[in-house]
């Protein structure tokens, strides 16, 4: 089945999750799990049949089950490289038209807070981490140590 404009008209939620949810493929240095709820499980199949022809994803995936809340995830494995703002914003432009309603998006980080923030690429850049080498550093204490000692020995 394939869908046409507005087939999933008011089931997809415009807050989405970026980094928030471990890979299953790969180490969370290297990939990226954008999250959508969906109201219903057929839809987020759908959605995610949808999401995977029509882009460059590691894999997507639906929850097994809904969330506390009643709706399903649809989860999309991306590469975290340089062209992470453009994927995630190809794919948004894809759900608007699968979901008329779903626009004004808004996102939620690793790290961010509560308040989902507007989408945009500054936000973008400010909350989510699309260097792998970056995520390192911020994540891992050991490669930030030796950052650290390499910037000191470098000054002698």
């Amino acid at each position: 089945m394939s869908i046409q404009n507005n087939d999933l008209e008011d089931l997809v939620s415009s807050i989405f999750s970026i980094d928030q949810y471990k890979s299953k493929i790969g180490k969370d240095e290297n990939v990226v799990v954008v999250a959508f709820d969906i109201k219903d499980s057929d839809p987020a199949k759908d959605l995610s049949q949808f999401i995977e022809t029509g882009h460059e994803c590691i894999d997507v995936d639906v929850s097994p089950g809904p969330t506390k809340e009643g709706s399903y995830k649809v989860f999309v494995e991306l590469e975290r490289n340089s062209k992470l703002f453009d994927s995630v914003d190809k794919i948004l432009k894809d759900v608007s038209r699968a979901d008329n309603l779903a626009k004004d998006f808004r996102f939620k980080a690793y790290k961010s807070g509560d308040v989902p923030k507007a989408w945009s690429k500054d936000n973008f850049d400010r909350f989510v981490i699309s260097s792998s080498y970056d995520y390192l550093l911020a994540n891992n204490s050991e490669a930030k140590n030796i950052t650290e000692r390499l910037k000191f020995l470098n000054k002698y």
